[in-house]
């Protein structure tokens, strides 16, 4: 049976937001809950996207407009040569993301009890297609088949495909700068920049494309956001690609003539820009609803307290406790601030940079913020996210052209880093998402011996309940019944010596 779904467009310019958000909350459910309903069929058209020719010649201005998913797959589900093939498809039918739309179905339970207390219909809200399934303006599937399916597309990532379907089947597209693709409105997802504020879109929220799940969702029974680390995340899922290193000699012999570089040097440079781009996400989060809370939007209730550190209302009021015990960073106690979990693996990024800032030196504006007034007053939230967001941009510049193949003494200052993250913890799901990052990389670092590199691996593994090889979490073992014991997850991280020098 054939499914459509509709959803906002993966992205609107930041003078989008405001107009995004007011539809997404004009109709609030009952009381004070901000998380409020509305159809899908007035929601906006898709942006504007600059597009040049391919031979850089002339720059025009088109309106790029979606193709469909079955126009992707006309050619990516058969045999292209050395430079792509039919696993591309094949891997995409199986990720949860081509079937995210399933999860709005009436005979999904969780849904039907969410419906039931929110007095709506998910396959015709807004709010929850706009994370579930595709572009409203996207050709519809109408008919599902083993390598079609209604949910997350491939331009809902990549970009409407009107600019840049015909040129980039030329062989002349492969090894032009990114910037030129960019123009063609092609998402450039080999930079752990730009891939971490799309996949951050959904998994964190964004106001411009009408991505937010608010706390009435989650009163009303929407299953809480996992905190997530790109890159071990997609690996899990199954990658749809192949990185330049991956393809055949012939390929890597043009690429190396042509002075093409894809993304960052290796997969720790790329964990820890991405680590940075989520935490980006969650600041500019706060500070976009903020500055729709501040302006003409009365639906609009503030504070929002999904923005926020769930624990700071939701734990145990029982003595004694981890919570005393661990201290409060810098944060007043009482004063919900932002989510905990991006801090430590965006802190080992920073520690990567040569500047070396500490996270909550980075974020002091706005936390002061937070802490000034409980959850803040929106025009001070506004203005005390310029500094943070400036300076999580500058740790990317300076991480993104990546470091040398083989830099072994890079890579082991970067584990290092990511282990004493781990080991100042005082959020397990923080501690997770470091784990996630840190295990691949020390699993293979000629830094430690083999004996001591397992050792570590799996000591951190079981107690966080991840793959050793550092995949997401339960993804080949079952995650622990009980939350561990913090002080036992920051003693986990701690590293023996290194048996070779620097």
């Amino acid at each position: 049976m054939g499914h459509r779904f509709h959803q906002l467009p993966p992205a609107l310019p930041r003078s989008g937001a405001l107009v995004a958000l007011v539809l997404l909350l004009a109709a609030p459910v009952a009381g004070s809950l901000p998380g409020g309903v509305g159809r899908a069929d007035d929601l906006p058209p898709p942006p504007a996207t600059t597009a040049a020719s391919i031979t850089g010649a002339t720059t025009a201005t088109t309106t790029a407009t979606f193709k469909g998913t079955v126009t992707c797959v006309r050619c990516h589900r058969s045999e292209q040569g050395e430079w792509t093939g039919p696993a591309t498809t094949l891997h995409w039918r199986e990720d949860a993301h081509s079937r995210a739309h399933l999860a709005l179905a009436p005979t999904n339970e969780r849904t039907a009890a969410i419906e039931r207390v929110l007095g709506i219909e998910a396959r015709r809200t807004r709010a929850c297609i706009a994370c579930h399934s595709h572009a409203p303006a996207e050709p519809a599937v109408t008919a599902e088949t083993p390598l079609l399916h209604a949910g997350i597309s491939c331009e809902t990532c990549h970009g409407a495909a009107s600019a840049y379907l015909e040129p980039h089947a030329a062989k002349e597209w492969r090894f032009l700068p990114t910037e030129e693709k960019s123009a063609f409105g092609m998402h450039d997802l080999r930079s752990p920049a730009v891939k971490a504020a799309n996949c951050a879109a959904c998994h964190v929220g964004d106001i411009g494309s009408g991505r937010l799940v608010t706390h009435g969702m989650y009163a009303a029974g929407h299953p809480p956001l996992r905190p997530f680390e790109v890159e071990s995340f997609s690996t899990a899922l199954g990658p749809h690609w192949r990185r330049i290193e991956a393809k055949p000699e012939t390929i890597r012999a043009e690429a190396a003539a042509a002075g093409y570089r894809t993304e960052a040097a290796g997969p720790i440079d790329r964990s820890l820009i991405e680590g940075l781009g989520v935490l980006r996400q969650s600041v500019r989060l706060a500070a976009d609803l903020a500055a729709v809370a501040e302006g003409e939007t009365p639906q609009v209730s503030w504070p929002e307290l999904s923005l926020h550190d769930c624990r700071a209302c939701h734990h145990e009021l029982v003595l004694p406790s981890q919570r005393p015990a661990l201290g409060y960073r810098r944060h007043v106690p009482g004063r919900p601030t932002l989510p905990a979990w991006p801090l430590g693996l965006a802190g080992a990024a920073l520690r990567s940079t040569p500047e070396k800032p500490a996270v909550d030196d980075l974020l002091a504006p706005l936390l002061a913020e937070f802490d000034a007034v409980p959850f803040g007053t929106p025009r001070a939230v506004v203005v005390a996210a310029v500094g943070p967001l400036t300076g999580i941009d500058a740790a990317i510049a300076r991480l993104a052209p990546g470091r040398a193949r083989g830099d072994e003494a890079g890579d082991r200052a970067a584990i290092e880093a990511l282990a004493a993250a781990g080991a100042t913890a005082d959020d397990v799901d923080g501690a997770r998402v470091v784990a996630a990052a840190l295990l691949p990389a020390l699993a293979t670092s000629p830094a430690w011996g083999a004996d001591e590199r397992r050792a570590a691996c799996d000591r951190i593994a079981a107690i966080l309940g991840l793959d050793p090889a550092g995949m997401s979490p339960g993804s080949h073992r079952p995650a622990p019944t009980a939350t561990p014991d913090i002080r036992a997850v920051r003693a986990a991280f701690i590293l023996p010596a290194p048996t070779s020098p620097r």
